[in-house]
């Protein structure tokens, strides 16, 4: 699984002859955090740098297909929740991850950089993750996960777009964290919280292949 998922990075990041003018390359920096057992509910909590790189492959104005390969790190403890769970468990742990991701995007309004428009748009994303998990105590995992989010762009000119997003991730495993009940103890039980792992930030792409002049009569 491993194998396949760096070969379907290469290909997709590798590969400007069949996007010519459509593919975009850029980089993603930003945060991390982890919701889970030890934080249940707390958006951006405890924040660590993040950063990526991806390649777009633009559709139309309103479609694009996106890869993407990011770096983070994400970590929790019991002790900064005031409870007594929390309190009596005092569990913690600080993981670095790398997750490459395949996704879909939506632009709700039409999207194309020229010299006569610079346009702004609100988009969302999802599709399918693959997640590697490097623990404190070396151990590696690997999860598959869903990511979903949303955000803005802004063309700065023809080939550059500038923008914004945040991406949840839920994945399908409850041992991101090391603990998988929310019981004292480390021993399963009843009550089942899967983790989630959230990336947000800005990120920048340029578009190296586009050679199109900006006449309409070029245009897709």
């Amino acid at each position: 699984m491993k194998t396949a998922a760096i070969f379907f990075f290469l290909v997709v990041f590798i590969n400007p002859v069949y996007t010519g003018t459509n593919l975009e390359f850029g980089a993603f920096a930003g945060t991390s955090y982890y919701l889970g057992n030890i934080n249940t509910s707390q958006h951006f909590y405890n924040l660590s740098p993040a950063f990526g790189v991806l390649s777009k492959y633009n559709i139309d104005e309103h479609y694009t297909l996106r890869a993407s390969l990011n770096y983070g790190q994400i970590k929790a403890s019991d002790l900064d929740f005031n409870n007594i769970l929390h309190q009596t468990r005092s569990a913690g742990f600080i993981n670095n991850f790398y997750d490459l991701s395949l996704q879909g995007e939506f632009s709700f309004r039409p999207f194309r950089t020229t010299i006569f428009a610079k346009p702004f748009s609100t988009f969302i994303t999802t599709g399918i993750s693959y997640t590697f998990v490097q623990e404190s105590n070396g151990t590696v995992s690997d999860y598959f996960n869903i990511p979903f989010g949303g955000g803005i762009k802004y063309g700065l000119s023809r080939r550059v777009t500038l923008g914004m997003e945040w991406i949840l991730k839920k994945n399908f495993s409850d041992n991101i964290d090391g603990i998988k009940s929310f019981g004292q103890f480390q021993s399963r039980s009843l009550v089942h919280n899967n983790d989630w792992v959230s990336l947000a930030g800005f990120f920048i792409t340029i578009k190296p292949f586009d050679r199109r002049g900006d006449c309409p009569a070029y245009w897709n």
